[in-house]
């Protein structure tokens, strides 16, 4: 947990608690068949459980799940939760019965899984009539050079006083660039556009909400190390209550949206 934001409660908060947040505000009802692409480590397929709701996560990394599995084995709340399982599996490859779940949830992974029209007419096809497209989604092709300017001035002041662990060049400008580079080209092979999710998304589901959201601040958390506590929570609380005046004040371009709709006809 060291090196990551569960090593915090406080970070945890900021972070993965808000996006399950704007996840259980958007599932509406009890007692539904949830289905989550990608699930991961399991955090929200648990939660969901916990509310009632019956849940099969999938995701193709095997060691991710196992972390999962356990998780789920020594959960306390397990005998009070609704039905849950962990498949290892690619959804291009997955199948079920069409119109099986009540909900599909995409959090964080639509953006990195090919042919993003594809796997949203599969998600379509397992949700029943009326059921409720969750997408919880990065859009890293929306990163402008004020937020990244933004993020330098951060980094590089926490990289001065020692509570910070990478490396920036000291020119502001080479900074800003290398910020721009890493999230634009950097972080994998293929990453999908925001409009090539934002588009199919639309098509296929009739939309009962769009929102932009924090995202920045969360490279940020992941590197600081302030050695007082209290002053990394207060700090963390800071960044985090800057990014929005700036996104809501449209300052900075954010890069984390929301998208809720339900299963249009075919």
């Amino acid at each position: 947990m060291k090196d990551s934001l569960w090593r915090q409660p406080y970070l945890i908060e900021l972070t993965y608690a808000d996006n399950f947040s704007l996840v259980e505000n958007s599932i509406r009802g009890r007692n539904l068949r949830v289905l989550e692409v990608g699930c991961g480590t399991g955090f929200m397929s648990l939660e969901l459980a916990r509310m009632g709701h019956d849940v099969v996560g999938i995701d193709m990394n095997e060691k991710i799940l196992r972390i999962a599995r356990r998780t789920m084995e020594t959960d306390p709340h397990s005998k009070t939760r609704g039905d849950l399982r962990y498949e290892v599996a690619d959804f291009n490859e997955w199948s079920d019965d069409p119109g099986t779940y009540d909900a599909v949830l995409f959090s964080r992974v639509l953006h990195e899984l090919p042919h993003p029209r594809k796997i949203l007419s599969r998600a379509h096809h397992l949700l029943k009539n009326g059921g409720r497209l969750v997408c919880l989604e990065y859009a890293y092709d929306g990163m402008d050079r004020r937020a990244a300017t933004w993020l330098y001035q951060i980094r590089r002041v926490l990289e001065l006083l020692g509570w910070y662990s990478s490396h920036l060049p000291e020119n502001p400008k080479e900074g800003v660039d290398s910020i721009m580079k890493a999230n634009l080209y950097a972080r994998r092979e293929h990453i999908n556009k925001y409009d090539e999710m934002r588009h199919p998304l639309e098509q296929l589901f009739h939309g009962g909400h769009f929102s932009w959201h924090c995202y920045h601040c969360w490279d940020v958390f992941r590197d600081m190390r302030v050695p007082d506590q209290k002053k990394e929570k207060a700090l963390a609380s800071l960044f985090k209550g800057m990014e929005q005046i700036l996104i809501d004040s449209r300052e900075i371009q954010p890069v984390l949206f929301l998208f809720v709709g339900t299963k249009a006809p075919a």
